[in-house]
């Protein structure tokens, strides 16, 4: 396990160094081409079986999936906000309040078999929704009133309209937790970001950014080293990383008994983030632009600190152009939708 957390982190650090030596603190115009090239969109997931993905989206929206029959999966999970919450930590079914806010959900297909929610306890979005929706402690349920799964169950058993919907996606299969969280998690993969600014303008309208966004975008990918664990089109690596936020919760240190996985959480991604404050897993930083501070002074120093966590000096200037580049990954008001 060790040896494993020692190679991660010496990794890393050829991967800061590596990324220090080849990208120049504002790039020029065939620079700028090449980066665009690692945003470029990919075509949305395939969906294999589309009457799975209806009859999930309906589950998604759907009370009676909660112990008290008042919560759905859609009650942490907004479209409008990049099917996230704004605010801060979450509360269960029963109204507790957790230490953690939902994590958002769009673009979550594309992430493979990466262990899912913030510290990965989860191996797939079907052990997620199980876990959610069976288990006293998680959202769907709740110490003060929890239910047998097969309450619920019963619930959509008895409702006509879903044993229909379950008899033309899971022909023969039984309706039971196992087939409602494989139909859930069937709809979460295809909740597509929408079309943002950003898209626009790496696929070559180059009106559609402000300056102090591009400048942002430089700034992202070079001198602030944003990119490290933002990558990609959808702005993650869906890894873990200490950024230096806590001093309470292990996150996957709770998971994976690494030196280097203590108070390390998933990489959140940043499609349609400026929709959705507060921010960090806890919901402790109000603004982007706070956020943008506590990168520059570096996290708080310890072991399990990520080694691409260095402190920054970035003027005001420097700060307003991140936060205009990832305002620019949000799809304008009123066009998200509610999954395929």
């Amino acid at each position: 396990m060790r040896s494993s957390g020692v190679f991660r982190a010496l990794f890393q650090s050829f991967a800061i160094i590596l990324l220090t030596n080849t990208t120049a603190p504002a790039q020029t115009g065939s620079d700028l081409t090449a980066l665009k090239n690692n945003y470029r969109r990919p075509p949305p997931q395939p969906v294999p079986n589309p009457a799975l993905a209806e009859l999930g989206r309906d589950l998604f929206f759907s009370t009676q999936m909660s112990a008290s029959g008042k919560t759905a999966c859609a009650s942490c999970h907004f479209p409008e906000l990049g099917w996230g919450v704004t605010g801060g930590p979450s509360r269960t079914d029963a109204g507790k309040l957790t230490s953690r806010k939902s994590q958002a959900l769009i673009g979550i297909g594309h992430a493979g078999d990466s262990p899912v929610g913030w510290d990965g306890r989860n191996a797939s979005l079907e052990a997620q929704a199980k876990s959610s929706i069976a288990s006293g402690s998680m959202s769907m349920q709740g110490t003060e009133t929890p239910v047998k799964v097969e309450v619920i169950e019963d619930r959509i058993r008895s409702n006509a309209a879903y044993v229909a919907k379950f008899n033309e996606a899971l022909p023969g299969a039984p309706i039971n937790i196992d087939s409602m969280v494989k139909a859930i998690a069937a709809f979460e993969r295809t909740i597509e970001p929408g079309i943002a600014p950003f898209d626009h303008w790496v696929q070559g309208d180059t009106q559609v950014l402000s300056d102090a966004a591009v400048r942002g975008f430089q700034l992202f990918t070079g001198k602030a080293n944003c990119a490290g664990c933002h990558s990609g089109w959808r702005f993650t690596d869906d890894q873990f990383h200490d950024i230096g936020t806590t001093t309470t919760d292990p996150g996957r240190g709770r998971v994976v008994k690494e030196v280097m996985a203590q108070f390390a959480f998933k990489t959140p991604t940043l499609r349609s983030v400026a929709l959705r404050p507060s921010y960090m897993h806890n919901a402790s930083m109000a603004t982007l632009h706070d956020v943008v501070k506590h990168y520059e002074k570096g996290g708080i120093d310890r072991p399990s600190r990520s080694p691409m966590m260095m402190p920054l000096d970035l003027s005001e200037q420097e700060r307003s152009d991140l936060v205009a580049f990832m305002e620019t990954l949000s799809e304008p008001a009123g066009n998200a939708k509610a999954g395929r």
